[in-house]
């Protein structure tokens, strides 16, 4: 995204080392590392956080599997290291869970005293052993009591061994947030923050065409406003201790949560996932109800982008600056917020060691955000712009999104392809060229089964303006059948025929209203190759092969192998207009060229491994469409 002259709201550095991660396994696991070498701050940006994460995971299969996320900022907290983490959390927000022990879990099996006594004993092993102690004693009670801790007896007395890791999980995580809320944890703050209502409707307001209006429509529009979440989640550390020496900083998909834990590999099933309990033993693929039922969570997809040293560091530093102070003072204005933060010279310094010259090897990033708060929609620009440039040329663009909800986007690309088209055939005529002859653009989207029913007509209409609407059978079968009903003829209660069509619901007005152009017509009239897909998993079990989706919660987009784009936004409206989000965007082809790669290596089990050059990306693209008829073809 270009700034405006004189005025480098979102400035692009050219002098940062970017490292990619793919899967919450390698991220996380570089991301303790660097806690564990914090020599002066760690600011910590979450949608939530959960204390009682292992960030790296033994072969164990019970918990506490490593250091937890809690017991590695205790640590560091010890060690004179300024902690603050700011966590989204709305009363609102029901079942969002964010926050184990505090949004949830908070009537555990002991309740400790809320002192600093209590509080330096504070570890994942101790409540584990504490717990195991008391299980396997006769006279446990009267022991706890003696040592100051309040028990729920009348269950506790009941724990069986098995429980032993869930609950003892439960405990910690809840003293854990009492500690850090009590002021009880040496030198690590903790902050709350969520997203004021008008600055959600403002947000909307700047974006009001994305959503058509009618009955649904303004229902959506309601929900959106009143529960918008802040939804970044970047990590800072040592910003400038020694000048900015050994500044490192993360932007990323993956939540502190567990749940968002998994290996590249995707097993069906797998241990060092956390174990599974009423939600997996009813989880199954769609038509494959006979088959349900899992041990452990759901496998899950996402990426994390390390930022070494760079100009980049500081717009991610202002970013947690002005949300810290504007969630700890009054009236959570950015002016007041940015106010004290200068009265403190907290803004005043940039570490010199991020300014340094750019060298071979080196990045250009821009950090870009959606911040209702601070009128800031950079993230649906960039999407925006980089579409529009990729629309001009052949080669590719690659989507991982959770959430691929953005009608908005997707016609955008049809828009900016067909004046493209247009130019083309202007040109033809003085070149003596036809459409055949105009290179192809591929277009490939990897999205998941959509989670809520209530996303399945979003997703939809995203998909059917890209003609990819039959993926979706059961939402393209209503529609076919709302559609024959309302056409057939209609009766009055006392059986006379009336005239003319019955009402149809603004699901199915709206999808009528799509062109939905066909794959011939992509095609010869575009120039476009546009594929959907959805990931699974197998693995031969009793006999017989057992398919579990994985989850895509990544935020990614590639194009021609030379920009990307990843972080915290979805390609929803939600994370266009409403919700805090923050991107990287960089222009970079050794990082984008290597990261496409190894994506579809992995994805494909290295079937793609004659089609990794540029130059064969339509051969690259047949082959990704017969890998997943092949795949299809074998699950049914």
């Amino acid at each position: 995204m270009r700034n405006q002259r004189g005025q480098a709201t979102h400035p692009i550095t050219h002098n940062n080392r970017l490292t990619m991660f793919i899967c919450g396994e390698k991220g996380f696991a570089d991301i303790a590392k660097e806690i564990a070498r914090a020599r002066e701050s760690i600011d910590l940006c979450c949608w939530g956080f959960d204390p009682g994460m292992e960030l790296i995971r033994n072969k164990g299969a019970t918990w506490p599997r490593g250091d937890t996320y809690g017991d590695l900022l205790i640590a560091a907290g010890r060690r004179g290291v300024k902690v603050r983490l700011l966590v989204w959390y709305d009363v609102l927000a029901v079942g969002a869970n964010t926050m184990p022990g505090y949004s949830h879990g908070r009537l555990t099996w002991c309740m400790h005293q809320r002192d600093w006594a209590t509080a330096r004993q504070i570890n994942a092993q101790h409540s584990r052993d504490t717990l195991a102690d008391y299980v396997k004693r006769p006279f446990g009670l009267a022991r706890m009591k003696q040592e100051h801790i309040l028990l729920f007896a009348s269950s506790a007395a009941r724990i069986q061994p098995d429980e032993i890791p869930v609950l003892a999980r439960e405990e910690y995580c809840n003293s854990w947030y009492n500690a850090a809320f009590d002021g009880h944890l040496e030198n690590i703050e903790i902050l709350t923050r969520l997203m004021k209502q008008t600055a959600a409707t403002a947000g909307l307001d700047q974006h009001d065409t994305d959503l058509p209006r009618s009955r649904l429509e303004w229902l959506e529009s309601e929900g959106l406003q009143k529960v918008a979440t802040h939804h970044q989640k970047p990590i800072l550390i040592d910003f400038a201790y020694n000048d900015g020496e050994k500044a490192v900083g993360y932007i990323m998909g993956l939540n502190s949560v567990t749940d968002y834990w998994d290996t590249e590999k995707h097993l069906l099933e797998d241990p060092q996932r956390e174990q599974g309990g009423r939600r997996e033993e009813k989880e199954c693929l769609q038509g494959y109800e006979h088959d349900r039922g899992f041990q452990t969570f759901k496998p899950y997809r996402d990426y994390a982008c390390r930022l070494d040293g760079g100009g980049a560091l500081i717009a991610i530093h202002r970013n947690f600056v002005s949300a810290w102070h504007r969630a700890a003072v009054s009236g959570n204005g950015t002016e007041a917020a940015m106010a004290r933060a200068t009265r403190e010279h907290l803004e005043d310094t940039i570490p010199k060691a991020l300014t340094r010259p750019a060298q071979p090897g080196d990045c250009s990033v821009q950090i870009i955000r959606t911040q209702p708060e601070e009128q800031d929609s950079s993230i649906r620009e960039v999407y925006f712009q980089a579409t529009d440039i990729a629309t001009m040329a052949a080669g590719y663009i690659y989507i991982e999104n959770q959430y691929f909800q953005y009608e908005a986007w997707s016609r955008r690309l049809m828009e900016s392809r067909a004046r493209v088209v247009e130019g083309w055939k202007r040109g033809c005529a003085k070149a003596g060229k036809s459409m055949k002859d105009m290179p192809m653009l591929h277009v490939m989207i990897v999205i998941p089964v959509p989670e809520r029913k209530q996303m399945v007509p979003r997703t939809y209409d995203a998909l059917a303006v890209l003609g990819q609407q039959a993926g979706m059978v059961g939402q393209d079968r209503m529609i076919e059948a709302a559609n024959k009903t309302a056409s057939a003829d209609q009766y009055d209660a006392m059986g006379t025929p009336i005239s003319g069509e019955g009402p149809r619901d603004d699901v199915v007005v709206h999808a009528n209203e799509i062109s939905k152009p066909s794959t011939e017509f992509l095609e010869t009239e575009l120039r476009m190759k546009v594929s959907v897909a959805m990931l699974n998993t197998c693995a031969f079990v009793d006999g017989h092969n057992r398919y579990r989706e994985i989850y895509i919660h990544s935020k990614l987009m590639l194009i021609d192998d030379t920009f990307m784009t990843l972080g915290s936004a979805n390609l929803n409206t939600r994370s266009m207009a409403v919700d805090s989000e923050i991107n990287l965007a960089t222009v970079n082809p050794t990082l984008t060229d290597e990261l496409r790669k190894n994506i579809w290596l992995s994805l494909s089990q290295k079937k793609m491994n004659r089609y990794l050059s540029l130059n064969d990306i339509n051969f690259a693209h047949i082959a990704w469409c017969e890998l997943m008829t092949e795949n299809k073809n074998k699950k049914n």
